[in-house]
Order: structure tokens, then sequence, then C-alpha cells
């Protein structure tokens, strides 16, 4: 292929590239199961520590797929990282716990939990989805056209047929990758999303059946007590 059809195609992928990752860090911020990503977008802002990065001030571990904890670097840090990761994400449940074993009052880390979902941020999570992906889907289908039209100008220059077969696949297998990129980022949110909500639904059963359990008995030990009482 020429060199300036190999171009085209290159700044084609970029792009391409660029809304597929956009969409993927999107999703990331649609939080679910946690995340460390979604803590990119939070920024401490204090009068006495001035301005810094969540990384800049502490390290974020996921010990499950629920939950993140975020060890500061400094007992200082403590409320600006919350206030900061608050402002971000509202919906997570925040927690200073004193590590096992620490002897320094002053020591936290900062446990967070995702939210649940249920049936009202299931239906606003799935929608959320399709919003973001139509709207990475139409960057890219308008960007894929601009440089289609491109390409097929310079395509026809093509001395041979087998040089424009060429071309045009290459073209053709950018545009599928990229297609394929976004498509398996929706499908995994999506899966996501219901395992969480599978999730929600499991735990309140299991809260009903315990909550059942302990009415009957409490129904069984009140008739025994009746009996108590009628034998008296």
């Amino acid at each position: 292929m020429k060199v300036a059809i190999e171009t085209l195609i290159h700044e084609m992928e970029s792009k391409l590239t660029g809304f597929a990752a956009l969409l993927v860090y999107r999703y990331a911020n649609l939080c679910v199961k946690a995340q460390p990503m979604a803590l990119l977008s939070a920024q401490i802002i204090d009068e006495e520590l001035g301005e810094m990065k969540i990384e800049e001030a502490a390290g974020v571990i996921m010990p499950d797929e629920y939950h993140l904890k975020v060890v500061p670097f400094d007992p200082r840090f403590n409320i600006p990282l919350c206030k900061a990761i608050m402002k971000e994400h509202p919906e997570f449940k925040q927690e200073l716990v004193k590590p096992e074993g620490s002897d320094d009052e002053n020591e936290r880390h900062l446990i967070l939990t995702m939210p649940e979902v249920n049936k009202d941020r299931h239906d606003a999570l799935m929608d959320a989805v399709d919003l973001l992906y139509n709207g990475c889907k139409e960057k890219m289908n308008k960007t894929i056209a601009d440089y289609r039209l491109k390409l097929e100008k310079k395509i026809v220059t093509l001395p041979t047929d087998d040089e424009r077969d060429e071309a045009k696949d290459a073209l053709e297998k950018s545009v599928n990758t990229h297609q394929d990129m976004i498509n398996t980022a929706k499908a995994d949110k999506i899966k996501e999303i219901e395992e969480a909500y599978q999730r929600y639904l499991d735990e309140q059963t299991a809260k009903k059946a315990k909550a059942d359990e302990q009415a009957a008995a409490r129904g069984h030990q009140a008739g025994q007590q009746l009996r108590l009482d009628t034998e008296e």
C-alpha cells in the first residue's frame, strides 16, 4: 500500500482507539463492581495541602469485587481524600478504618463500598450503558465515514487490483476491530450490572428467608408460652 493510505488508516485508528478508550473509562465510572480507574478523576483541593491527584496522595487496593481500600501516604490526607472521592462518587459508602495491629492513633485507611444494584439502579445503569455506547458509536461512524471517503479517493489510484483489495481489507479490518472493542466493552458492562443485580436479589431472598425463619421461631415460642399459661 502507498504510504499515504497507511498514514490515513493509522490516523483513523488513533481516533477510533481514543473513542473506545473513553467509552471504557466512562463505563468504569458507572460504578457497579470496584474499579480503581473510577478514582482517577478525583482530585484533592485543600488550602493547606494544595492540589493533588489521588495517586499522589494514596495507594488504591481492591480487596474484593465490591470494595476499594484507599491507603493514604500521610494521615493528613484522610479527610481531603474523603472529600475528593465524595465529590466524584457520592454514591460510594465511605468508612475510615484503623489498620489491624497499628499503634498509630492517626493512621487510617478508607474503605469504599460500591452501591447495591437494586431495580431502580439496574434500570438507570442499563440506560446509561446504551446512552454512552450510542454516543461513542455515533462519533466512530462519523470518523469512519470521513476517512472512508478520503481513502477511497486514494485507493482508486493504486495500480493493481491486488493493491486496491489489500488497502480495502486493511480499512475494513480496522473498522471491525474497533467496532468489536466497543461491543465487547458494552457486553462486559451489561454482564457486570446483571451479576450485581442478581447478587442484590439473592441477598434480599436470603434476608427474607431469615426474617421468615425468625418470625416462625417467635410464633412457635409464643404458642408454647400460651399452652403453658393455659395449663397453669
